[in-house]
């Protein structure tokens, strides 16, 4: 093989390879985007029966408080942007797609929107389920404002 000069020789050498590579990367994306969608469409058509409610409902008869849950699941889909309907037992990574700063965040947002105060260190490990975060928010004390009427 000869050594090439200047690089228009080297790109028409290399022309086939990197074209191949080129298709084989568009083609894995392509059907991985097309298996995400799929499997996304599949979720749906499956808990079509599952909603807000009942997954209130269901956490609820566990003791689980119904206003937390409820917020929880309208986080998920409103702003971490879920589009198919969730139960309790999903992990938050490998079903619903978060990373472990979209775990932290709305760990973080959802104490806040619901007036409680985020202690790290009560809490051992991070959230791995649906339900595993709506117990750690759950598990987060309520704010208590010190503002006290005084009777004169």
């Amino acid at each position: 093989m000869v050594t090439p000069v200047d690089l228009s020789i080297w790109l028409r050498e290399q022309a086939w390879p990197l074209a191949i590579i080129a298709g084989i990367v568009l083609f894995t994306y392509i059907s991985l985007r097309v298996s995400a969608h799929n499997r996304r469409t599949a979720l749906a058509r499956e808990r079509a029966e599952v909603t807000n409610e009942t997954f209130t409902e269901y956490l609820a008869q566990f003791g689980f408080d119904p206003t937390i849950a409820s917020s929880t699941y309208r986080y998920l889909q409103e702003v971490q942007h879920v589009r198919f309907p969730i139960l309790a037992s999903d992990n938050l990574d490998e079903d619903l797609g978060l990373g472990l700063d979209e775990v932290d965040q709305s760990v973080r947002e959802l104490t806040a929107a619901l007036d409680r105060e985020l202690l790290p260190g009560l809490h051992q490990r991070q959230p791995i389920t649906v339900e595993d975060l709506v117990r750690v928010i759950q598990a987060s004390p309520r704010i208590v404002s010190n503002t006290r009427s005084s009777a004169a």
